[in-house]
């Protein structure tokens, strides 16, 4: 019991040192921008736990071969930590030049895990094996051919809307032995926009339009709008043929594309709900909207989207809602971020 009770208090303690250590050397090496290329200030090298193991190994060889005076038992010491102490190097060269390109992140939905796809390359001749990503635990390992370029995707879980941080990570290499770690810390400024959860019941959508864009558009489409007197270059398949017999004149038929009313989306349709409710539920109503392909608008106490359609229309409608903050005056709105 009282070893199970140790264990919280010594992984605090290791979290404790850990982050004092990371703020220590963020304090020193400072803002991270890409391109940005690991140079021999920014690697670390220390045993892993098979290295430690191997380590006090050879100590007890060692202390039995002065023991017993056995000449080969020291040369076999000598030789396995010549070769140990080698693999130091060969660990920190597999790091060292390595360029951080860029970091790449799409918004997601609160509840899914937000992707951050980081792009590493290996300018030098000279291959690399063996290269690992994570947060705290490995997420991602990679080998670099020469002259090659390869990305890491990291995961990290999202518990509420707006800007989500990317936390520090970083890249580990145990290659040749698994004796010796080599890593460097990153620091990374970039972040990810993380939208409300979608309502899983949400009502029906909104039926206010005013018609404006939702009228039927002419051309081709699957309906009859009209007739009209034939033009040339129209297709004879739209010849209207008995009309054309009757007035002994050709006329072809105009088609039209119907389209729905567009969908205004207000906060207002949604009283007596709170901010969060009102937010997942005008959320699905975007993806639903776009999903039907239908125009709408979308209007939040200080921000109102003009009427429109498209994928570009849904990330700008969407963007607001993930942002959406109430102040002391709910009139106003903070784009900037939400607690």
């Amino acid at each position: 019991m009282a070893t199970v009770a140790a264990l919280p208090a010594l992984n605090s303690a290791r979290d404790s040192i850990s982050t004092w250590i990371k703020n220590r050397v963020r304090s020193k090496r400072g803002p991270m921008t890409p391109p940005f290329e690991l140079e021999y200030r920014h690697i670390f090298v220390l045993p892993t736990k098979f290295g430690w193991g191997f380590g006090v190994m050879l100590v007890f060889m060692a202390l039995g071969g002065l023991n017993f005076n056995n000449n080969m038992a020291l040369i076999l010491v000598f030789l396995l930590g010549t070769i140990a102490q080698l693999t130091t190097l060969i660990a920190y060269r597999n790091l060292s030049g390595l360029m951080i390109d860029t970091i790449h992140s799409e918004p997601v939905f609160c509840g899914e895990d937000a992707h951050f796809r980081v792009f590493v390359s290996n300018l030098d001749q000279r291959q690399r094996f063996a290269i690992q990503a994570g947060f705290r635990q490995t997420q991602d390992c990679k080998d670099f051919k020469l002259n090659s370029c390869e990305s890491f995707l990291l995961n990290r879980s999202t518990r509420k809307r707006g800007w989500l941080d990317m936390p520090s990570f970083r890249l580990e290499t145990r290659f040749p032995l698994g004796l010796f770690k080599a890593w460097s810390w990153i620091f990374p400024q970039t972040r990810c926009l993380v939208y409300p959860a979608p309502a899983r019941q949400a009502p029906a959508l909104p039926n206010t339009g005013h018609g404006q864009t939702g009228r039927a558009v002419k051309g081709d489409g699957d309906e009859v709008h009209g007739l009209r007197k034939y033009q040339a270059g129209d297709s004879l398949q739209r010849v209207a043929w008995r009309a054309s017999a009757r007035h002994d004149e050709l006329y072809s038929m105009e088609m039209e594309t119907p389209r729905e009313d567009a969908c205004e989306l207000d906060w207002d349709l949604l009283k007596g709900s709170d901010t969060e409710t009102r937010l997942s539920i005008l959320t699905a109503w975007v993806i639903a909207a776009d999903h039907k392909q239908l125009s709408y608008s979308l209007k939040l106490p200080g921000k109102h989207i003009p009427t429109g359609i498209g994928a570009e229309h849904r990330s700008r409608s969407q963007e607001p809602l993930a942002l959406y903050q109430l102040l002391k005056n709910p009139k106003q709105l903070n784009l900037n971020g939400v607690e």
